[in-house]
């Protein structure tokens, strides 16, 4: 799916009841010294390795259990059945059995998780984590850390799907096109390739222009190891690009980036734009990186 008309969500469209049409067109307030509102705004966040997290050795043994569990049940039941979906979250119940006996070998908070996510929220923004494993099971992993209450919404695939939802995702917050993503989106991960919501950044022959979504690119959480960019450095960048885009994030990124980065009061990181080889028929990635404290 491309952003540009979001084919196949003609339906769903009207139905939506968007958070930006009920705040109608609400004025951001940038009071000196003042919380910033960040309503109508959506972090769209990965949760492996983000948020959670394994020992290496068991996160490669149980992602390939995952695929060789997966495929034997699209084997048995038929690729794109339900039916598949269903064997494969009744086999996940097992594993997260075990993995509740076992939980400090198998699931970590990044440090700073619940004060970044807490923060996004009061000040009005959403906390979407897409993933394209099963909910039940991506639920449970939040209960189990105590993430799930500074969490809004779980995106996962329909069923007998195994795909990230990102345009699911913001188009049930009212975003419904590429412009409106851009302002009113950021896109959490560690991964540029897998992470990056490329199902919502436009092709290159939109009539927009290159308005992808800011992607902020945090280091790779390693097990029982510190990381340079704890996750409440979220919050502090998301508002700054709020601020220096006046309630536009990709603006505020434009304005970012003609210094090659930005401060806020805790962290400084750079900016750059990436054009990904493999993806030549999509638009240029606005991203933050390198993320570290300040000195």
């Amino acid at each position: 799916m491309t952003m540009g008309t979001f084919p196949g969500y003609a339906n769903v469209l009207g139905g939506v009841v968007s958070f930006l049409s009920d705040l109608g067109s609400f004025v951001l307030s940038f009071g000196r010294g003042g919380a910033i509102d960040l309503r109508g705004k959506v972090s769209l966040l990965d949760n492996d390795e983000l948020l959670l997290v394994w020992e290496p050795e068991l996160r490669t043994i149980r992602i390939k259990k995952e695929e060789e569990a997966w495929y034997s049940f699209e084997a048995q039941y038929g690729r794109g059945s339900p039916m598949v979906t269903d064997a494969f979250v009744a086999w996940q119940e097992k594993l997260y059995a075990y993995i509740e006996q076992e939980k400090d070998r198998f699931l970590q908070r990044r440090r700073g998780s619940i004060e970044g996510l807490e923060k996004l929220l009061r000040a009005g923004a959403r906390t979407v984590v897409v993933t394209k494993g099963a909910k039940p099971y991506t639920q449970k992993c939040f209960d189990l850390t105590g993430l799930s209450p500074f969490v809004s919404e779980i995106y996962s695939p329909p069923p007998g799907k195994r795909r990230k939802r990102f345009g699911d995702a913001v188009l049930a917050h009212g975003v419904r096109n590429p412009v409106q993503c851009a302002r009113d989106v950021v896109i959490v991960g560690h991964d540029i390739e897998k992470d990056m919501a490329w199902d919502i950044v436009p092709s290159r022959d939109n009539p927009a222009g290159d308005p992808a979504p800011v992607f902020v690119l945090f280091d790779t959480f390693k097990y029982n190891k510190p990381v340079k960019a704890p996750l409440d450095a979220l919050p502090e960048i998301i508002e700054l690009l709020a601020r220096k885009g006046k309630n536009d994030f990709l603006r505020g990124f434009r304005v970012l980036a003609l210094r090659g980065g930005g401060k806020t009061r805790n962290y400084v990181f750079s900016t750059t734009y990436f054009e990904d080889p493999k993806r030549r028929d999509k638009v240029r990635i606005p991203i933050i990186y390198d993320i570290r404290g300040r000195e």
